[in-house]
This record gives structure tokens, C-alpha cells and sequence, in this order.
């Protein structure tokens, strides 16, 4: 199982004064590679008032 995990910056701060960032997971299909990813946080990148971050695509394996 994948997931494509982006975190936004929502462009305000906290009282410390650091960026205060917001995170949204999307399941993909196993088959997705990091190019498909890239694309895929482009599209929603250019969706969103937010400024991506950064995007993960995180596999998870169960193990038992």
C-alpha cells in the first residue's frame, strides 16, 4: 500500500513565529512510481492556495 503524503505551507505563523504547516495524505495505487508522484503533487499543487512543501510517497509493508 502507498501513499502520497504533501505537506503545505499555509503561508502564516505561529506565536513562536514559525511557518505553521498543514499535512494531507492520498491514497495511490502500489503501482505509482516517483515520477507519477511528482505529477500528481504538481496537479494539486496548482489546485490549492497553499505552497507545497514537500511530498512523500510512503510504502507501508505489514509485517505480520
Amino acid at each position: 500500500m502507498k501513499q502520497l503524503r504533501i505537506v503545505y505551507n499555509t503561508g502564516e505563523v505561529n506565536e513562536s513565529g514559525r511557518p505553521i504547516l498543514r499535512r494531507a495524505s492520498f491514497a495511490v495505487e502500489d503501482s505509482v512510481t516517483m515520477a507519477q508522484a511528482e505529477q500528481i503533487t504538481s496537479v494539486i499543487d496548482s489546485l490549492t492556495n497553499y505552497t507545497v512543501q514537500g511530498a512523500y510517497l510512503i510504502t507501508t509493508v505489514q509485517v505480520v
